[in-house]
C-alpha cells in the first residue's frame, strides 16, 4: 500500500503544478498530448502528429479521440500547426514555454 500512497502524493503534486501553469482547463488526453509534444520538442523543433499520437503517454487513446483532443490543444494555443506542410507538423507555442 505504501507504493500507492507515494503515487497518490505525486499525483497531488502534479495536480497542483498543472493548476499553477493553467493546465487544469485541459482534459486528460489534451494534457498528455501537450506532455508528449513537450518531450518530443526536446530533440526536435518540429514534430509530426503521428509522433505525438504514438507516444507512450497516449497509448489506448482512440484515433478519433486523439484528433479531437489535438484540435483542442491547438485551439487553446499550446501547439502551432505549421502551414504548408504535407503532413501535420507542429511546434510548441510560446504559451507553453
Amino acid at each position: 500500500m505504501k507504493s500507492i500512497a507515494q503515487v497518490a502524493h505525486f499525483k497531488e503534486i502534479l495536480f497542483g503544478m498543472e493548476r499553477d501553469l493553467g493546465l487544469d482547463d485541459l482534459g486528460r488526453i489534451e494534457k498528455n498530448i501537450l506532455y508528449a509534444a513537450t518531450i518530443l520538442s526536446e530533440t526536435a523543433d518540429k514534430f509530426e502528429s503521428e509522433q505525438i499520437r504514438t507516444h507512450a503517454l497516449l497509448s489506448g487513446v482512440s484515433r478519433s479521440s486523439y484528433f479531437r483532443a489535438l484540435k483542442e490543444v491547438v485551439d487553446a494555443g499550446y501547439l502551432n500547426h505549421q502551414p504548408g506542410t504535407q503532413r501535420s507538423v507542429y511546434t510548441l507555442s510560446d504559451k507553453q514555454a
